[in-house]
């Protein structure tokens, strides 16, 4: 039954065999009740010709139809236009309004397991890398992009990428610096810059205001991923205001892929805006830039897990980010040896700790971990802390991972044999 539709970006399009007769319809705006969209119609493959009527308007309609004829006589080429022009603004009329249709929650069939773009890191959803300036958060952000574009997997990222064209909306520098840091991250990798396949799209005014343009783009080049940077920008309106922000997430969600959401820390140091944008995210990481200073010049981040839903908590993780003539290279680095060690859990330490001294007295471990924790005073944080680090003494023990001979705070703490000889001695900071 005529016409067939296809939904194609920010709109659709709409086919009749009988008559070679075909519609690209996009851009479906409604203000005021009346729904006006940009049409371009086509005949035996010839484009005819393009316009903007109101489809919710008899006139509008009409004037569309003696437009159609003009270019294309009706009696001519045995196309009754009006009737096409009646069935296209009904079709979409009806897909533009109705939303999204509801489901049976018996008939949803359960995904296999999590889904992860980039495991631990990034879910098939909305995830967000905030931090201050010059944190290290957009050139990760490119970093990611570089990953998931080629889908490169080595032992110094140790990660595991499900790969997917990406596109890069940039608010807050220009092509040619994305695309330099892209190519040096590319050398960096060892792939050839000249086989990304990453989009870059330089944005003007709010996402909303140009989420037609972005939704074509997207279908044009399907798109798979989608990096926004960054949200002060792309929000448009006034941040801290709740209103403007779930505006913008509803049009972030209205993209329907995974996206990577760049923002800024605020003067006390959390995310800058109003509390939904940390309830709208997935998947939250602060990136800070460490303190800790390398001989060859190089840059060390740590990521901070903010907040997660439905996975667990993860643990802390570093880059060391090596910049030479031609290229930008990432690889992992151990948390405990950047200014960021105490962000580490309490049983993580008690490890760290003992691999770096091999053995230790618990009165020694307490105040060791105390000093990384920066935990001085009042005592019953002190006292807390100690019992903290008890507990996990005692499932560490447990585990067969640390030895334990003697009681009380002059008791020997060691990591087990098996551990000292190297046996799952590699430090990897994610959550299993």
């Amino acid at each position: 039954m005529e016409p067939t539709m296809t939904k194609r970006g920010s709109g659709y399009d709409l086919e009749w065999a009988s008559s070679n007769v075909s519609m690209n319809v996009k851009r479906v705006k409604e203000r005021n009740d009346a729904i006006k969209a940009e049409i371009s119609v086509t005949h035996m493959s010839v484009p005819i010709t393009r316009s903007t009527p109101t489809l919710t308007s008899e006139s509008g309609k009409d004037s569309f139809v003696r437009k159609l004829n003009r270019r294309r006589k009706g009696d001519d080429y045995q196309i009754d236009w009006e009737a096409v022009v009646e069935e296209m603004a009904f079709v979409v009329i009806e897909e533009y309004r109705q939303g999204k249709p509801d489901v049976a929650l018996a008939d949803v069939e359960e995904e296999d397991g999590l889904v992860w773009r980039i495991e631990n890191i990034m879910l098939e959803d909305i995830t967000m890398f905030y931090g201050d300036g010059a944190s290290g958060k957009s050139m990760t952000a490119c970093f990611m992009a570089s990953l998931l574009d080629s889908g490169y997997m080595n032992s110094d990222h140790n990660l595991v990428v499900e790969p997917g064209r990406v596109l890069y909306l940039d608010w807050e520098t220009d092509k040619y610096e994305i695309s330099s840091r892209i190519n040096r991250i590319s050398n960096g990798m060892g792939v050839d810059p000249k086989t990304t396949g990453i989009r870059y799209k330089p944005m003007v005014h709010s996402l909303l205001k140009e989420m037609d343009t972005v939704l074509d783009v997207i279908a044009e080049h399907n798109i798979e991923i989608v990096v926004i940077d960054s949200m002060g920008l792309a929000v448009g309106g006034d941040i801290e205001t709740s209103e403007a922000v779930l505006d913008f997430f509803r049009g972030v969600r209205s993209l329907e892929l995974p996206v990577l959401l760049i923002s800024h820390k605020n003067k006390q140091g959390t995310i800058f805006g109003s509390v939904y944008t940390f309830n709208s995210c997935r998947m939250v990481w602060e990136v800070q830039k460490s303190e800790t200073s390398n001989e060859d010049g190089s840059l060390d981040i740590v990521m901070l897990h903010r907040k997660s839903n439905n996975v667990p908590q993860q643990q802390p993780m570093a880059w060391n980010i090596a910049f030479e003539d031609i290229d930008i290279k990432y690889s992992r680095k151990d948390v405990y040896d950047t200014s960021q060690r105490s962000r580490l859990t309490v049983p993580r330490l008690v490890e760290k700790v003992l691999e770096e001294n091999g053995k230790l007295t618990r009165r020694e471990l307490n105040t060791q971990i105390c000093s990384i924790k920066e935990v001085y005073r009042p005592q019953e944080e002190v006292d807390k802390l100690h019992n903290t680090i008890g507990t996990a003494v005692t499932r560490l023990k447990q585990k067969e991972k640390i030895d334990v001979t003697g009681i009380g705070d002059d008791a020997v703490i060691s990591v087990t044999t098996q551990q000292a000889t190297g046996e799952n001695s590699q430090w990897i900071e994610t959550q299993v």
